[in-house]
């Protein structure tokens, strides 16, 4: 396979074949070019990741890493629906439920959730256009799928089919792959209609183990700590401002100290003043990254709420491995990541 550095510009045709990697959580967001998605670091360290993908138009599929702790904000926007899972023991939050190992994750197209993900993590993800897997499935195989345009659903955990999924994923997703090789003579376009089909076959015989059985819906289960974070969510959203304290934060949950911790540790896996205060940094980051700011490091710093500039600095470099002022030098090589595509395909 050959690859050549682009920049991320030329990305948003949408390779076929394609890996790229980021060194700034932002710059990670806009790997999957057809995501509307935003990430917050939420653990201390500089950040790296990479996103590993193959795109066959109806059938999208892909592997990431993350080294930090994430809170990702995602919204699928083509009129499809997202499948992601780990293998990983050590599992992530959808909308504040944990997942165990093993367990598949399920989101239709145009629907925000949020997935909170811990320090170097893998995770698998298909993304299938509606038209495809229609074509795919019948009765109720089809309505299991199309049937829930709204609703997130989980599988119960089925460690031996997020493993053959994972199998799959990684053999196609591998250079020497015999599914390429065994097209490799083929011209780009008649490459793409060849390896669809199978690819899409392949996936479908493997989803179609799941019965409606096997899957359950996470709001059925919604319990008190979503609501807790849901308010507190809301009042953001509404004021555009994040409260500084612990007491400020109560009053909006309308809850206890405890309860906002305990509601804050379960579904977010960190505590409420952490969350808070690595948000602001997060929108400090942003804004430094941003082209064209004029704002300097004191002014942006007493705005998102830290009146101790010297605290300040010292809070930001130990969540970004990195000052305010390295921030800014490095902000090119932040909104650049190195793709590398696949030649071969194109």
């Amino acid at each position: 396979m050959k690859f050549l550095n682009l920049p991320h510009e030329d990305n948003s045709s949408a390779p076929i074949r394609c890996r790229s990697y980021a060194y700034d959580a932002s710059q990670q967001a806009e790997s999957l070019v057809r995501w509307e998605q935003s990430y917050e670091q939420h653990s201390n360290g500089g950040f790296s990741g990479y996103l590993d993908e193959l795109n066959l138009g109806g059938v999208h599929l892909f592997e990431e890493f993350t080294s930090q702790a994430l809170l990702q904000h995602c919204c699928v926007n083509e009129d499809s629906i997202w499948i992601g899972f780990s293998q990983q023991c050590q599992s992530p939050r959808i909308n504040a439920n944990q997942l165990q190992q093993g367990q598949l994750m399920v989101r239709p197209s145009h629907v925000e959730f949020e997935l909170a993900t811990p320090s170097d993590f893998h995770i698998f993800g298909l993304v299938l256009n509606k038209k495809t897997i229609a074509d795919e499935f019948t009765g109720l195989d089809s309505d299991l799928w199309l049937g829930h345009p709204e609703n997130i659903l989980i599988t119960d955990p089925r460690p031996q089919l997020s493993y053959e999924l994972a199998k799959l994923i990684r053999m196609l997703l591998t250079d020497d792959s015999p599914l390429n090789n065994h097209i490799s003579e083929v011209g780009s376009q008649a490459r793409l209609q060849r390896l669809r089909p199978l690819v899409t076959s392949a996936i479908t015989d493997l989803l179609a183990q799941i019965t409606p059985q096997n899957l359950q819906n996470p709001k059925d289960i919604r319990s008190a700590r979503m609501v807790v974070i849901e308010r507190i969510q809301k009042h953001i959203e509404q004021t555009g401002e994040y409260p500084l304290t612990v007491s400020e934060l109560c009053q909006i949950a309308c809850v206890s100290r405890r309860t906002l911790q305990y509601a804050f540790e379960l579904g977010l896996g960190t505590t409420p003043i952490h969350y808070i205060r690595n948000c602001r940094l997060n929108l400090i980051r942003s804004a430094l990254l941003e082209e064209g700011n004029e704002k300097s490091i004191s002014d942006l710093a007493i705005e998102h709420g830290f009146y101790h500039i010297s605290l300040f600095n010292q809070h930001y470099k130990q969540l970004f491995g990195e000052t305010p002022t390295q921030t800014i030098n490095r902000s090119n090589s932040y909104s650049r990541r190195i793709i590398c595509r696949d030649m071969t395909h194109r």
